[in-house]
């Protein structure tokens, strides 16, 4: 089933979903540079990432079933104004702890745009149908990783890693009068106020008796866990371990991050042919593998051309990963898709923030840990991904 709704309307709902590798990854490369200006240490620049990830989070459980009653452009337009603000607010933190509350803000509010991002395709499309369109939001969110640390690297490069939070205030102004001017209400009015519609509780303990709901849930939130940990360590590992300069780093993050945007391209093409299941499997496998490959050659000389495969496994295959574990979570949420996409959310990025604290304890003069760290995650997704009955 389609309803109209024009490009440039999914184009949006692809830069809404973003917020997250847009709040990460802009400033990523100078996040060495904040750790120096704000005399702190790695875990606790570090916590700038795992405060974002937090509010990234609660901020779907929150918005995701508020959405199902409201409707879903309300709280878009809060959410870009909110989010426009706190980025701006960022720039005056006068120390570390001040700019990891305002980054826990700052992640509430982008939540919005994942969560409801979804929900509106999910509102619209159902089937395979349904599963293409979130392989191309997660196509066009998949090019933020590419651009975002690039410009980022040249704006630290030309300013300070303030001027990124500049630029993010200005894009959640775009966005406001984006959603203002461009995106109509996709949830029908009957549909939102339906008498029989659970509690919030009553939503997610739904949600939670559909065990293959849960199971990918879960495949997706420790499969996307390893992506985190490498977010969270790469630029300490990338800059100090290996000597790159910021710009250098930008290029290969893009490059990584390119990789999300064509898998997630391929995956919907995968899943036309193939079907969800078998191409969620090969995205699976080909993620572990660079895992394992990674964690080999962190016995090996150090050499960045050693590295760098295996990190383009690990993050690229996340794309098709997160394609097709959502588009087999929503299948049939219509009914229940603010609350169903907010779960989803929520267990990504609760275990996603975990990933930063845990590698930032274990210093910067090694990438031994990350690379533990990456494995063993995958394993568990991995393992939970062979419960989910064979389709």
């Amino acid at each position: 089933m389609k309803k109209k709704i024009g490009i440039f309307q999914l184009f949006l709902l692809g830069v809404l979903s973003a917020f997250s590798p847009l709040a990460m990854d802009l400033y990523l490369p100078g996040l060495p540079e904040l750790q120096q200006d704000l005399h702190t240490s790695t875990s606790l620049a570090q916590l700038t990432i795992t405060a974002s990830l937090l509010g990234l989070a609660l901020g779907q459980v929150i918005i995701g079933p508020l959405s199902d009653r409201i409707g879903r452009r309300t709280p878009l337009l809060w959410g870009t104004v909110l989010f426009g603000l706190s980025s701006a607010t960022i720039v005056f933190a006068p120390n570390i702890w001040v700019l990891i509350i305002l980054r826990l803000i700052q992640g509430l509010a982008g939540s919005t745009g994942i969560v409801l991002s979804l929900a509106v395709i999910t509102d619209l499309f159902t089937g395979k149908t349904l599963t293409k369109q979130i392989a191309i939001n997660q196509t066009i969110n998949g090019v933020f990783p590419v651009l975002a640390p690039v410009f980022g690297g040249v704006i630290i490069a030309i300013a300070d890693w303030q001027m990124t939070f500049w630029v993010l205030a200005v894009l959640g102004l775009i966005l406001f009068v984006s959603v203002l001017l461009a995106l109509p209400e996709t949830l029908p009015a009957e549909k939102a106020q339906v008498a029989d519609r659970p509690s919030v509780v009553g939503g997610f303990a739904q949600l939670f008796k559909q065990r293959e709901f849960v199971l990918y849930a879960l495949t997706q939130a420790f499969m996307t866990a390893a992506l985190f940990a490498y977010i969270s360590g790469s630029s300490f590992v990338l800059q100090k371990i290996f000597g790159m300069s910021v710009t250098t780093f930008g290029i290969v993050y893009a490059i990584n991050g390119a990789g999300i945007a064509l898998m997630s391209s391929l995956a919907g093409r995968w899943a036309v042919k193939f079907g969800e299941y078998r191409a969620l499997r090969w995205f699976i496998r080909g993620g572990f593998l660079g895992g394992i490959l990674l964690l080999v050659t962190a016995f090996l000389p150090k050499s960045l051309w050693l590295i760098l495969p295996p990190l383009f496994l690990v993050v690229a295959t996340v794309g098709g990963i997160i394609s097709l574990t959502t588009a087999l979570g929503m299948q049939g949420q219509q009914q229940n898709a603010g609350s169903a996409s907010a779960l989803l959310g929520l267990a990504r990025y609760a275990l996603g923030g975990l990933m930063s604290p845990i590698v930032g304890l274990f210093g910067q003069h090694t990438y031994m840990p990350m690379a533990i760290l990456i494995v063993g995650v995958q394993l568990v997704g991995f393992i939970i991904f062979s419960q989910v009955k064979k389709q």
